[in-house]
């Protein structure tokens, strides 16, 4: 259906809603990179731009480079993944003893959304 990476790009783009400048500033590229992509012009981006649209927008890099497998890493979920990256760095600022009150709810969560599917 989306034979090319342009095709593929503009699509997700457009899924998403979101602008190509925008785009480029989250995975932190030039928006002129992103206009090359969508042009034609390059049609072998760097490994860092496909790992980058796949930590910021969980998108598969396989399905952006060449149209194989799901659109997302996580099926299902076709909207961005939360910046990784960024709540780290939050995280990461937290004294240690609320950091182990952020890991008792992941945990929780985990455990229940684990429980759920089990049923």
């Amino acid at each position: 259906m989306y034979k090319t990476l342009a095709s593929r790009l503009e699509f997700f783009l457009s899924n998403l809603k979101i602008k190509q400048t925008d785009f480029a500033r989250r995975i932190d590229f030039a928006q002129s990179y992103i206009s090359m992509i969508l042009n034609g012009s390059k049609t072998r981006p760097s490994a860092r731009f496909y790992e980058a649209v796949a930590r910021e927008f969980n998108v598969n890099p396989e399905w952006l480079r060449d149209g194989t497998g799901e659109v997302y890493l996580i099926p299902g979920l076709d909207l961005p993944a939360p910046n990784a990256a960024e709540l780290f760095t939050k995280y990461c600022r937290l004294p240690p003893d609320e950091q182990a009150v952020v890991e008792k709810i992941i945990n929780a969560f985990l455990v229940q959304n684990m429980g759920e599917k089990a049923d």
